[in-house]
């Protein structure tokens, strides 16, 4: 707490001389090491402003313990599910702190794939493997005690990260990247002890290439797999029954980097991937269109087959029914069948949001983490679309209808 207030005192004065400076890392030498007299002189000179920062973390903690406390009350009993990114900002305090312990120069990301054929890259310094286990994991423990401290569940953002790494060198892009392996017995040996010890459930985002050996030494540890409809596919491409999904997982529509439901009805991710220059050809680009029509007609057959289909909605493929409110509660009930252990909503899709709150692969080209929701929290309730979404799962998640029975 001391090293982060003294990191976010310390940035002011550079900031404003220079906005876009990277952090610490980024100033004048002397103030580059945590352990400097330099900074020690700064600290004991600002000692009111770094106690400012402090305490503002301590607010954060605060209504954190407050949010927490709100859905373990008696009646709801469910808790938060935090999210642990997959690294750390290089222009942040963890980098400053435990700057030996990163590749500064380098960033993580992801190849090319049917999302994003120039690959990703996110901006983030990989930890040297090395280095981690030199500390032994002493950052990575700290960091799982923080985030599970006040969570019922811990969501880990590509989990893969726990065997390997994409690496991007230094002024590269995605296809110069390679692979970089880790420790992956010992990581999720520390995540079961933590998970243990802060009795926190443990959720692996296991999306995109998923190595065979992470799924298989996930699942007997009790980690839940990360199950998103539009992906959950049978051999013939159209959509698995609720009743074929794992148990060991938890369901949701779509992700945050993903279309929403009324997105991908509408192949609006298609028009702005392609708006964007982001579609290696125009073939491919028609070819993913085709494709979309296909699992429209898929999707309202897989509703049929579940008997959810909304009144006077065709399952003939040369329609397009609207991505009306009845639409997307039947959806959410569909999911709402299957025996997985947790399902997760995503507000945008109750209600009926185009965007999408992140497009991989972008910075400025949209407005990323910024769209705000059209419907404040205490409004909710009296919203039809909510209650027709809420009624829905509530009927799916029956004990009966949930075990098929």
């Amino acid at each position: 707490l001391e090293r982060f207030a003294a990191h976010t005192a310390l940035r002011e004065p550079f900031r404003a001389e220079a906005p876009c400076a990277s952090g610490c890392l980024a100033s004048p030498q002397a103030y580059r090491d945590p352990d400097s007299p330099e900074v020690r002189r700064f600290v004991e000179s600002r000692r009111e402003r770094v106690g400012f920062h402090a305490w503002l973390q301590w607010l954060a903690e605060e209504q954190l313990a407050a949010c927490e406390a709100r859905v373990r009350a008696p009646g709801t009993a469910v808790g938060t599910c935090l999210d642990l990114a997959v690294s750390v900002d290089r222009a942040g305090a963890d980098a400053w702190a435990w700057q030996h312990l990163y590749a500064l120069e380098a960033s993580i990301g992801a190849p090319p794939d049917d999302f994003n054929f120039r690959g990703q890259d996110w901006g983030l310094p990989p930890p040297i493997p090395e280095r981690l286990a030199e500390t032994a994991y002493a950052p990575f423990v700290a960091t799982l005690r923080a985030n599970m401290r006040r969570a019922a569940a811990l969501r880990i953002d590509h989990v893969m990260g726990l065997m390997r790494l994409f690496w991007i060198p230094p002024g590269g892009d995605p296809l110069d990247g390679c692979y970089v392996h880790y420790p992956l017995e010992d990581l999720l040996g520390i995540v079961a002890l933590e998970s243990h010890r802060n009795r926190c459930m443990v959720v692996g985002e296991d999306l995109g290439t998923v190595p065979d050996e992470v799924r298989a030494a996930l699942e007997p540890r009790g980690v839940l797999s990360y199950r998103l409809l539009l992906f959950e596919r049978a051999g013939d491409r159209g959509f698995k029954s609720p009743a074929d999904y794992p148990v060991q997982a938890v369901v949701a529509a779509s992700t945050h980097d993903l279309p929403t439901l009324r997105g991908f009805w509408l192949g609006r991710d298609l028009e702005l991937r392609a708006s964007l220059g982001l579609f290696p050809s125009e073939e491919e680009r028609a070819r993913q269109v085709g494709n979309r029509a296909e699992d429209r007609a898929r999707l309202l057959q897989a509703l049929e087959r579940e008997g959810l289909l909304p009144a006077g909605v065709s399952t003939d493929p040369r329609s397009t029914p609207e991505m009306t409110p009845e639409l997307g509660a039947a959806i959410h009930a569909y999911l709402a069948r299957t025996p997985s252990k947790v399902m997760m909503v995503q507000m945008e899709d109750v209600l009926g949001q185009l965007e999408q709150a992140n497009l991989p692969g972008t910075t400025d080209e949209v407005p990323n983490w910024r769209r705000r929701l059209p419907l404040d929290l205490e409004q909710w309730s009296a919203n039809p679309r909510f209650n027709a979404v809420v009624k829905g799962i509530a009927l799916g998640r029956r004990s009966d209808v949930h075990r098929g029975e």
